[in-house]
């Protein structure tokens, strides 16, 4: 796999608050990467930073392509156009300066990749939010687009328009596109998903579900010192921590198997007791999260 963008050491903080500390990822080609975390995480404003509409306050992205072509598609799209597709997507190509030929051309293309050739001539007022989604994306990929960014695309969509908008990313990785999105739905990390970039506690966690998944392991304890887990864990590991009327504390973490072992014998050193420990898989341990 080729590298197509690197993120390191993305900070960023909103009106005083900090969203994101000291995050570095990397962006392979021809791969569906899912931005993941609970809601006010930070996945919006990532996207953003991604595609170049805002600044991190700290750090930087680095690009393997001189000028990398980026397509972004927000989560709100206008709620009224009275175009049709065929005269939206050709005013949104003269804005970008396209010549007269090649948008046409590309807008043909489009339509039929997009199967929307039938009603190009209808007007979008008359459009479900599924069809004015794909629209919305059509004029993200009028320029030959490398890396192609939507902010929660299913959101608020039927099931049938779900798996039609799922076939297309599919259709566009195999011809060779990079897609960084944003999601909640299960069924896009089961199907289609290659890359995980789980946002969790303002850092971000990079697993790759293209190669074997990794196993992982819920363990769920209580201890009586919860500063020393800090030592013994990274933040994306802890789940969740508990006060109990004892004074412990109840924590539920999810970690690699491979590091269990070690884990539960310095619990065990620190009088932690063992509540719980089940397998889980690695897709099992993002969908969690949302």
């Amino acid at each position: 796999m080729n590298i197509l963008l690197d993120a390191r050491n993305i900070t960023k903080q909103y009106r005083g608050t900090s969203i994101l500390e000291n995050v570095s990822f990397t962006i392979y080609d021809n791969q569906i990467i899912a931005i993941v975390g609970k809601n006010g995480s930070g996945k919006s404003t990532l996207l953003k930073m991604i595609a170049g509409l805002i600044t991190p306050d700290n750090g930087s992205f680095m690009s393997s392509k001189q000028a990398l072509n980026i397509g972004y598609v927000p989560e709100v799209a206008p709620s009224t156009i009275l175009f049709t597709p065929k005269e939206y997507l050709q005013h949104m190509g003269r804005i970008r300066g396209m010549a007269k030929q090649k948008l046409l051309s590309r807008i043909n293309d489009l339509l039929i990749l997009f199967h929307l050739e039938d009603v190009q001539d209808t007007r979008m007022t008359h459009f479900s939010k599924g069809m004015k989604q794909k629209i919305m994306i059509m004029q993200a990929m009028l320029n030959e687009t490398d890396l192609l960014i939507l902010d929660e695309p299913l959101s608020g969509l039927d099931l049938q328009t779900q798996n039609d908008l799922e076939e297309t990313l599919k259709t566009l990785k195999q011809q060779g596109m990079t897609i960084i999105l944003s999601c909640h739905e299960t069924k896009l990390l089961e199907h289609v998903v290659d890359t995980i970039l789980m946002i969790h506690h303002k850092e971000v966690m990079q697993t790759d579900l293209s190669v074997t998944p990794t196993t992982y392991n819920q363990l769920i304890f209580e201890i009586s010192n919860i500063t020393y887990i800090k030592d013994l864990l990274h933040v994306t590991e802890i789940q969740q921590q508990s006060p109990l009327a004892n004074g412990f504390y109840e924590v539920i973490v999810h970690i690699q198997a491979q590091r269990t072992d070690h884990l539960l014998q310095q619990l065990l050193d620190k009088n932690a007791s063992i509540k719980q420990l089940i397998p889980i898989n690695d897709k099992e341990k993002f969908i969690q999260h949302d």
